[in-house]
């Protein structure tokens, strides 16, 4: 997950953007210039510069209102996706603002309207080159888990369909070993232990894995199989080293399960997938069976295909103002703007960031 931008700053932003404000602001800049917005950012082609301009203009409108008009004025007009995303992260600000203030009730609430915008994100046919759709789907599934939610699974899945149309399957092995978390949280033991098998055989030398296992079986009463797991990841650390720091809490972990009273439901596994699941963890470190992500994928979430996956946005998607340059003004309107509206210049910046002081300056 991207960290939280701080509110309030001049450009909408959101934790799942993937594009820099220094790029955003070169964009816009060339668009008002009337330049070739092809030509502005390496590997970032014309039609795709559009759609960042779009997106991101629309959203700067939203982001810059003035309190007192946010409410009133966000729901006109279509949404996009990065507009969405800035709305949710201005709803996540509001609800941590609340939980600042002891106040859980508008907490809850703000938190639930930040996540209907991400999964109005989720459902969108289109996809923002603004945003790391991956990790939506996953506050998607995480959030849907915590209410018991059978859609965690779906959400998930779509993490790994979009990753591997779009990102050649990266991070889809640690997004497989949540999935197969997943359903045993779920109660189905066999499926997910099978699926960390498969991933043991495609990577026996990935400590991730049996992390996995590690700090989650004793929650699910799997203590067995999981002190198996965490010992097999501490021999893996003996023999490679410890570059991600895990041996402390693999350690930890281990001497939870020897303590656990959770433990037993290992008797409702079928014999041959816990069997299966042994033997993978007994195979030597260098003797994998890796396998091709995308076979590996299917083969572990077979309905994957099924899934809708977004298509990239075009610049004839956005239901935006064409993309002829911006009329800036030259002077001032006769009613000064309030410090906090978008400046008479057309910038999209606030007043206050940009003619406010030129204003002052000259009696206007």
């Amino acid at each position: 997950m991207k960290s939280n931008p701080q509110l309030p700053q001049e450009h909408a932003g959101s934790r799942y953007q993937c594009v820099t404000v220094r790029v955003i602001e070169a964009l816009q800049r060339a668009y008002r210039a009337g330049a070739d917005l092809g030509q502005v950012v390496p590997d970032i082609d014309a039609d795709k510069a559009a759609v960042i301009v779009a997106e991101t203009l629309e959203a700067d409108r939203i982001w810059n209102l003035p309190p007192e008009r946010f409410l009133k004025d966000v729901p006109k007009g279509p949404m996009n996706d990065f507009k969405r995303a800035a709305l949710a992260e201005i709803f996540f600000y509001i609800a941590d603002t609340a939980r600042d203030h002891k106040d859980k009730e508008g907490q809850g609430k703000w938190w639930a309207v930040a996540m209907a915008s991400l999964n109005e994100i989720g459902k969108s046919p289109t996809a923002s080159p603004l945003l790391w759709y991956e990790d939506i789907y996953l506050e998607l599934a995480h959030a849907a888990q915590g209410h018991s939610d059978p859609e965690a699974i779906r959400w998930l899945k779509c993490a790994l369909a979009y990753s591997l149309r779009y990102h050649d399957g990266l991070n889809v092995l640690s997004l497989l070993q949540e999935l197969a978390e997943m359903h045993i949280a779920a109660g189905e033991l066999d499926q997910g232990l099978a699926m960390l098998a498969a991933l043991v055989r495609h990577a026996p030398a990935d400590v991730w894995t049996y992390n996995t296992m590690a700090i989650s079986f004793d929650r699910y009463g799997l203590t067995e199989i999981g002190a198996q797991a965490a010992r097999r990841g501490l021999e893996l650390l003996d023999a490679q080293g410890d570059p991600e720091k895990l041996r402390t809490q693999l350690q930890n972990s281990l001497k939870d399960m020897r303590a656990s009273q959770r433990r037993g439901r290992e008797a409702e596994v079928k014999p041959e997938v816990l069997e299966d699941l042994r033997a993978a963890l007994a195979i030597d470190f260098k003797s994998g069976q890796p396998r091709d992500l995308d076979a590996l994928c299917r083969e572990l979430a077979p309905d994957l295909d099924s899934l809708p996956v977004k298509r990239p946005m075009k610049p004839s998607d956005l239901p935006l103002p064409n993309m002829t340059p911006i009329a800036r003004r030259t002077e001032p309107p006769k009613r000064k703007p309030n410090r906090n509206d978008p400046c008479w210049c057309g910038s999209s910046k606030k007043y206050k960031h940009c003619h406010m002081a030129d204003d002052q300056k000259r009696g206007r």
